[in-house]
């Protein structure tokens, strides 16, 4: 990766921190959709819609076994739905990758560690959304970076 490919990236990644957390986003989860962005086997925007179905049933599997485990409540009970939803929604989100929009398991797992990792703040959601879409922001603009780059590299040899 080049120098102007890097700056517009380390560019647009330091706006959504200025911006995110102050509009009450989560910075961490931005860059988590962020990050989903760039592992996705998809790119640009023919990529989007599997990314945000991947990302968001992870995220509902989360907040379902959350709120199991807290209608469950502490205790031996509460222990053994935990494990149950483990078992449960760790199956759905890989079986769930027959259907081709749910294709990206490691998707659904980002969603879904990041919605735990939130404590089920439903802030975890529009957070991962704007970070796909920082993703692809990065992306584009990085290319264009490293495209004008290599322009003026021709035009001074």
């Amino acid at each position: 990766m080049g120098r102007a490919q890097s700056l517009a990236i380390a560019l647009l990644c330091t706006a959504w921190m200025a911006i995110g957390p102050a509009a009450g986003l989560v910075g961490w989860a931005g860059f988590a959709g962020c990050t989903a962005y760039f592992t996705s086997p998809r790119k640009g925007a023919d990529g989007l819609p599997m990314l945000f179905a991947s990302v968001g049933s992870g995220s509902l599997f989360a907040f379902i076994s959350l709120l199991l485990g807290s209608l469950a409540g502490s205790g031996v009970l509460g222990y053994a739905v935990g494990l149950g939803m483990t078992c449960v929604t760790t199956y759905l989100m890989c079986a769930d990758a027959r259907f081709d929009i749910f294709g990206f398991i490691s998707g659904a797992f980002i969603g879904s560690f990041s919605t735990f990792a939130a404590g089920g703040s439903p802030m975890v959601v529009p957070s991962l959304a704007v970070g796909i879409l920082l993703g692809l922001a990065c992306d584009k603009a990085g290319q264009a970076a490293a495209h004008r780059a290599e322009g003026r590299k021709v035009q001074s040899r």
